[in-house]
């Protein structure tokens, strides 16, 4: 059977190369640098970052990582206000991080052109260089991602996570060599990673047959346990849903029954405690928790070994394996990952 054939062949692909792809980000160093200074010389009293789908996944992460890097509040963008209401917001002295695969749906640009109406400056990342959104944007970073054909985003998603975590390091004065040593360093780690399927078969053996499936993480990995969830709604058509461990105790817990899968995501050190406390409450009413980290789930049904010592770059590594699982799970079950169902590759919300 060819290559062409085969279920799933190009998100294999596109899953296998990301390493690569986060190199060749590491020569977007001008642009990136561009971005950086627009931030430093606004001195902005708030980040405004836009975004949707799994772009909106990583402006969480990155929202996270501008608290922690440059001490002033960031917020995420809501598209509707200026779509569905209408209403032009006034900012404090802002910049805005617009995050689009594609740089064109439709809403995203609407909201684009509402902060910049609003004097904002707007720095643009997308995988395409000729984008609508480029061409909005006061500086614009190109993912450097390459085409990605299949439905499901995996390198671009990855792409964004490394962009947005460059220009904020650079905003925040991080030198170039310590972050080109960070980089190489986590993509040799994903690389070995991508060389070892057998936790991976093992978490696909788990949610064999499994038709809900709660992710949950905390901190930097919250952006994870949502896109990991997402991966396998759109791939394998189930009910997944990603949390904050805090958020989950409040009320996904009750949806956990015997036989009910959990993906615990251990890998961050902060709110870790939380997650484990989760993990605990969800084996004691019977659940199998897959655990992705360091090994602390007493009782996990599989644990998939990580242990990162860059914690600023951790969702970048932790996804690789969600998306792994998405992508073999869909397989299995005769499924397509390339071509879901209903699904198609750019979304044009309004």
């Amino acid at each position: 059977m060819s290559g062409e054939t085969v279920a799933g062949h190009r998100m294999r692909a596109e899953i296998a190369e990301q390493p690569d792809r986060w190199l060749d980000l590491l020569d977007a160093r001008a642009s990136i640098d561009a971005a950086a200074e627009l931030i430093t010389s606004q001195r902005p009293e708030l980040l405004v970052f836009a975004a949707r789908g799994s772009s909106d996944h990583a402006a969480m992460y990155a929202q996270y990582l501008a608290h922690n890097l440059l001490r002033i509040p960031a917020m995420l963008a809501t598209p509707a206000s200026v779509t569905g209401f209408g209403t032009q917001l006034a900012f404090p002295r802002s910049v805005a991080l617009a995050v689009s695969q594609s740089g064109s749906s439709p809403d995203l640009l609407a909201t684009v052109a509402s902060i910049a109406a609003a004097d904002v400056p707007v720095i643009g990342f997308s995988n395409d260089p000729g984008s609508a959104l480029a061409g909005a944007a006061d500086v614009h970073v190109s993912l450097a991602a390459g085409p990605e054909t299949s439905v499901a985003a995996t390198k671009t998603y990855t792409a964004e996570l490394l962009a947005l975590a460059l220009t904020l390091h650079r905003a925040a004065g991080t030198g170039w060599p310590e972050l080109d040593e960070r980089v190489r360093g986590i993509a040799a780690s994903v690389a070995a990673d991508l060389a070892a399927p057998a936790a991976v078969d093992a978490a696909v053996a788990a949610l064999s047959g499994v038709d809900r499936v709660i992710v949950v993480g905390r901190g930097y990995s919250m952006s994870t346990a949502r896109e990991g969830a997402l991966k396998l709604m759109e791939t394998n058509a189930i009910a997944a849903s990603g949390w904050s461990a805090a958020d989950a105790t409040h009320g996904p817990l009750g949806q956990v029954v015997p036989g009910s899968v959990v993906v615990a995501l251990t890998g961050s050190p902060a709110g870790r405690d939380s997650v484990l406390s989760f993990a605990s409450g969800a084996t004691a009413l019977g659940a199998r928790v897959i655990e992705l980290g360091p090994g602390l789930v007493d009782g996990a049904a599989v644990h998939l070994p990580l242990d990162e010592q860059d914690d600023e770059l951790l969702p970048l590594r932790e996804i690789v394996p969600l998306q792994r699982i998405a992508l073999e799970l869909a397989v299995g079950r005769g499924l397509d990952p390339d071509n879901p169902a209903g699904l198609k590759k750019v979304t044009l919300t309004v």
